[in-house]
C-alpha cells in the first residue's frame, strides 16, 4: 500500500524516478543557466568567480573551462556593488544577432541592490567577450523586482523575453532588443512580490501555453535548504500565471533542495537542467539533468532515462538550409526586412540573412524565423497551388507559417507546410543563385532534400 500511495503522489507531483544518469567528471553547479551548444561542445554556465563554467560533449561527462569569463569585473560592477566579492550569480545563455549572449547578475546578499549585465562573444568555443554593461538594475528599495536571477526564452514568433527576481517586488518581464542585447520596453511584474520567497523564474512554451517555472523555499543551505520548484502557466507570456504545481519537491532521494531550471530543446527532447544538493555527498551542489515531458497540459519531469539520445525531432538553434541538389542554401533576396520579401537560395555567405531560427511548437510543427529580420518564413497569402513563392512576413501563428520536418535520406530534410502539406523546393531544379523557393508536392527529388548547417 506504501509504495501504491508514493507512487500516486509522486505522480501528481511529477517527482523523479530512480533510475537517474549519473552525471561524470566536473558536475558541481550552482545556479546554473541553460545548457548550450556551439558546434559539438554544450556549455554549462553557473554561478561562480568570474562566472564559471563547463563543458561536455555528450551531455554526460563534464569537465571545467579553462577559466572564467571575467578575469576581473567590468568597471561597472564595482561601482554598483562596491563590497562585490566577485561571485556572479545565476548566469543565462541565449544565441541571438550573430553571437552568444551572456546575461549574469551581481548583488549583495538578502538586499535588493542588484543589477543584471550582459556579455557577448561570437563563440564559446574560442571566446573573446565584450561586456555591454546594465542591462536592467534595482537600487535597494522593499517592492523593487530585484535585477537577479535572469532567464532568456525565445517565443514562436521570434521575440526573446528576460524574466528575472526574487524576493521583495516579486518576477519581472520584458522583451529584449536582439540588435543590442538591452530592453526593448518596459518591465511587467508577473507573478509574486511583497517580500514571498519566490525566485529564479524560466519561461518555456509547449503549444498554446506559457510554463512560468520559479523556486519556492530558501537556498545556499546546502542539506538544509528547502529549495522546491513550482509551475504555473497563461496563454500570454505577461500572464496572468495559474494553477500552481510543485514540480520538484525538496527532497527526492538524494536530490535536496532543487533550483534553476532550465529547458534544453534538444532532437525534439527536452533536457531539464537544474542544481541540487547531493545528501549522499556532504550537500555539494551538482548538476542535474532531467527529461521533460507534457501530460494534460503540464510538464512532467523524470531522470529515468537511458541516454540523450533525440526524441525524433530537431534541436531549436540557429541554422543554414542548404540544397542537396545546388549545395546553395536558401535567404532573403537581397537581405529585406520587408514583409513579402522573397526567399531564395545563393552561395553560403555566413550572412545572416541566410540563416533561421528553428523554434519548436512541441506537436511537431516549428516556426522558421530568419536571423535578420526576424520576419517568419512563410507559404505566401496562404496558397494551396503548387508552385507559389516561399518568402518572409511578420509572424501571426497562421498554419501557413508552421512546418514540419521528415528525414527521406540521412543528414537531409523535407520541409512541409502545414497548410498546403507540400514542402520547400527549387524552382526547375536550378542551380543558380537567385533561384525562387516555392512550395510544391513531395516527389523525393534532391531539389526538395535539406541539410541543416548548425550557426
Amino acid at each position: 500500500m506504501f509504495k501504491k500511495l508514493l507512487a500516486a503522489c509522486c505522480l501528481a507531483l511529477g517527482c523523479a524516478s530512480a533510475g537517474a544518469i549519473d552525471l561524470l567528471g566536473v558536475n558541481n553547479a550552482h545556479d546554473p543557466g541553460t545548457i548550450t551548444r556551439d558546434g559539438d561542445t554544450y556549455f554549462n554556465f553557473t554561478t561562480g568567480t568570474g562566472i564559471w563554467y563547463s563543458t561536455s560533449k555528450d551531455l554526460k561527462t563534464w569537465a571545467a573551462g579553462p577559466g572564467p569569463v571575467f578575469a576581473t569585473p567590468p568597471a561597472w560592477v564595482t561601482q554598483k556593488i562596491p563590497n562585490f566579492s566577485g561571485s556572479y550569480w545565476a548566469p543565462d545563455v541565449i544565441q541571438m544577432n550573430g553571437y552568444y549572449y551572456l546575461y549574469y547578475s551581481v548583488s549583495s546578499f538578502g538586499t535588493s541592490s542588484s543589477a543584471i549585465g550582459v556579455a557577448r562573444s561570437l563563440s564559446l568555443k574560442n571566446p573573446s567577450w565584450q561586456d555591454l554593461g546594465i542591462v536592467v538594475q534595482s537600487y535597494g528599495g522593499s517592492a523593487e523586482v530585484n535585477a537577479i536571477d535572469p532567464a532568456l526564452f525565445r517565443d514562436h514568433d521570434g521575440k526573446v523575453y528576460l524574466s528575472y527576481g526574487s524576493f521583495f517586488g516579486g518576477i519581472g518581464l520584458a522583451e529584449i532588443d536582439q540588435a543590442t542585447g538591452k530592453l526593448a520596453g518596459s518591465v511587467t511584474t508577473i507573478w509574486g512580490g511583497g517580500g514571498r520567497d519566490i525566485e529564479a523564474p524560466y519561461i518555456t512554451r509547449d503549444g498554446g501555453y506559457y510554463y512560468l517555472f520559479v523556486n519556492r523555499g530558501s537556498c545556499c543551505k546546502g542539506v538544509d535548504s528547502t529549495y522546491y520548484v513550482e509551475v504555473q502557466r497563461a496563454t500570454n507570456i505577461r500572464g496572468p500565471y495559474s494553477g500552481t504545481r510543485t514540480i520538484l519537491p525538496v527532497t527526492d532521494g538524494k536530490y535536496r533542495g532543487p533550483g534553476h531550471i532550465a529547458d534544453l530543446r534538444q532532437d525534439g527532447c527536452h533536457f531539464v537542467s537544474t542544481h541540487y544538493y547531493d545528501l549522499t555527498d556532504n550537500g555539494n551542489a551538482k548538476l542535474d539533468i532531467q527529461r521533460m515531458t507534457y501530460s494534460a497540459g503540464w510538464p512532467v519531469l523524470t531522470r529515468n532515462f537511458t541516454d540523450f539520445a533525440g526524441c525524433g525531432g530537431i534541436s531549436d538553434g540557429v541554422y543554414a538550409f542548404k540544397s542537396r541538389l545546388s549545395g546553395k542554401v536558401f535567404g532573403v533576396a537581397g537581405g529585406s526586412t520587408a514583409d513579402g520579401a522573397l526567399v531564395q537560395q545563393s552561395t553560403d555567405a555566413n550572412a545572416r540573412y541566410q540563416q533561421w531560427y528553428v523554434i519548436g511548437h512541441g506537436d511537431g510543427y516549428y516556426s522558421v524565423i530568419n536571423a535578420n529580420s526576424l520576419k517568419s518564413l512563410d507559404d505566401y497569402n496562404n496558397s494551396t497551388t503548387a508552385g507559389t513563392n516561399i518568402a518572409q512576413w511578420g509572424y501571426w501563428a497562421g498554419q501557413g507559417q508552421q512546418w514540419r520536418f521528415a528525414s527521406p535520406a540521412a543528414g537531409y530534410y523535407t520541409v512541409a507546410n502545414q497548410l498546403s502539406g507540400m514542402v520547400l523546393d527549387v524552382q526547375n531544379k536550378s542551380t543558380a543563385d537567385g533561384a525562387q523557393i516555392i512550395q510544391y508536392p513531395s516527389n523525393g527529388g534532391t531539389n526538395q532534400q535539406w541539410s541543416l548547417i548548425r550557426k
